[in-house]
C-alpha cells in the first residue's frame, strides 16, 4: 500500500512539475497579418438586408502616370527577410542604368539618389511603379534602412531583376511581376 501511494505522489509531482514547465515556457508571436475584406450584405428568411455595417476595405493606390514618349515600369517587392534586410523609408527603390563593358560581363554600378529614377511605392501591398523611363538597361536595386544598395531579384528565377526597356515599350506599362528582397 505504501508502495502504491509513493508511486501516487510521485506521478503527482511529475505532472505538476510538467504543468509547471509548461506555463513557463515562452511563447513566440510569429507575426500578425492586416487583412482587408469586403462583405455583402447578406439577405436573411424575410428578405431583408443585414443592419451590420460593412467591413473597410483598403483603397487603391492612385500612381502618377507617365508622361507621353515615355514607358512606366509596374511590379510588386517581396521582403523576404524583414528581420535583417528591410528597404529603406520613403520608397527606397531604383532604377539604376546598367554599365555593359561589351564583354558580356555586366556591373551594377553605385548610385546617388537623386540621379536615377526612383519608384513610386504603396507601402501598404509593396506595389511600385516608375514612371517616364526611357529605353535602355537598367537593374532594379533597393536602398535598405542600413544604406546598403542591394539588387533586387526576380521571385520566380531568383535571377537579378535587370530590365529592358525597348522603343516599343513607349506609352505602354511594361509588368516587371514579383521581384524579391534578398
Amino acid at each position: 500500500m505504501k508502495q502504491r501511494h509513493a508511486l501516487i505522489v510521485g506521478l503527482l509531482v511529475i505532472l505538476v512539475l510538467t504543468g509547471c514547465q509548461a506555463a513557463n515556457t515562452p511563447q513566440t508571436n510569429t507575426g500578425v497579418t492586416d487583412i482587408q475584406v469586403t462583405v455583402a450584405p447578406t439577405v436573411g428568411s424575410t428578405g431583408a438586408k443585414s443592419t451590420r455595417p460593412p467591413i473597410p476595405t483598403m483603397e487603391p493606390y492612385n500612381f502618377k502616370p507617365s508622361d507621353a514618349g515615355t514607358v512606366t515600369l509596374h511590379g510588386h517587392l517581396a521582403v523576404l527577410d524583414p528581420v535583417t534586410i528591410l528597404p529603406g523609408p520613403d520608397d527606397a527603390i531604383y532604377l539604376v542604368p546598367m554599365n555593359d563593358t561589351g564583354d558580356g560581363a555586366t556591373t551594377i554600378p553605385q548610385f546617388t539618389v537623386g540621379e536615377v529614377p526612383q519608384a513610386e511605392v504603396d507601402e501598404r501591398t509593396g506595389e511600385f511603379t516608375f514612371q517616364n523611363i526611357q529605353p535602355g538597361r537598367y537593374a532594379v536595386v533597393v536602398l535598405t534602412k542600413g544604406g546598403s544598395q542591394i539588387p533586387a531579384k526576380m521571385m520566380d528565377t531568383g535571377s537579378l531583376a535587370i530590365i529592358t526597356v525597348d522603343k516599343a515599350s513607349i506609352d505602354q506599362t511594361v509588368e516587371l511581376g514579383t521581384l524579391r528582397l534578398p
